[in-house]
């Protein structure tokens, strides 16, 4: 099986940081498509920088049309191009050394990928990161853990699935996008797997540590749309998956 990959990640008023996110993973991937959902003049500069690559295609959307939609956008694309997998990034991620090769040779090896259909890396907190420089992934083999869902970011999936589930759900904008179609991956009969020592450098908003006597407390910071984004999808899913809402959190 050929094991072309297209990365799609989706841009929104990240600026120049996001030159960390694409130069960490241009390498490790065949194309990367960058659909951006209309960001500032900040970041539509370094778009049109990253687009001069051969590597890379950008999309533009004039309005923020929400994460689902544009996900779905460069879905599409990776499809109608015929990539055999799609690898989905944050904006803000960063790939470690060797994190998509390392997952494919999981899957090219072991012994338990019958109806894999979805691979994940193990996520570090970017505001934890004493040493980037000492963060690869090193394939930990045959050792994987099981999964019902996780994050967007770093989630490595068969192109075919799309054509069997469905793409990502619009309705929800953004928040929960990435657990509602896990579930239907796993309510299709296929399996979804974290493999364990592949990493991905992740933030889950922005992530501030605040010290209370000996214990670290970790905050998100979401601002007030995100939470009621977060709030009502939440709803949302566990009326969909009124059978699941043990994994619903």
């Amino acid at each position: 099986m050929s094991n072309k990959v297209c990365c799609v990640i989706v841009t929104y008023n990240i600026g120049t940081s996001f030159y960390n996110c694409f130069n960490s993973i241009v390498n490790q991937v065949d194309k990367i498509v960058i659909v951006d959902n209309g960001s500032d003049k900040e970041t539509l500069s370094v778009l049109k920088d990253l687009n001069k690559n051969k590597k890379t295609h950008v999309i533009y959307n004039n309005s923020n049309l929400g994460i689902a939609t544009a996900l779905n956008k460069g879905i599409y694309y990776a499809i109608e191009k015929q990539y055999n997998w799609i690898l989905t990034m944050d904006n803000d991620s960063e790939a470690t050394k060797n994190m998509v090769n390392s997952m494919l040779r999981w899957f090219e090896n072991s012994e338990n990928k019958e109806n894999v259909v979805s691979i994940f890396p193990e996520y570090i907190e970017k505001s934890t990161i004493k040493n980037r420089s000492e963060c690869e992934s090193k394939l930990i083999e045959n050792n994987f853990e099981e999964i019902y869902f996780d994050n967007t970011s770093g989630n490595l999936i068969k192109a075919e699935i799309f054509n069997k589930i469905g793409k990502f759900n619009e309705d929800f904008f953004i928040d929960s996008v990435d657990h509602d179609f896990c579930l239907r991956i796993k309510q299709a009969g296929y399996r979804l797997v974290k493999v364990k020592g592949v990493k991905l450098l992740h933030s889950l908003g922005n992530t501030e540590i605040i010290k209370i006597g000996k214990k670290d407390i970790y905050c998100s910071n979401h601002s007030a749309l995100r939470r009621y984004y977060i709030n009502r999808n939440r709803h949302f899913m566990k009326d969909i998956y009124s059978d699941e809402k043990e994994y619903i959190k």
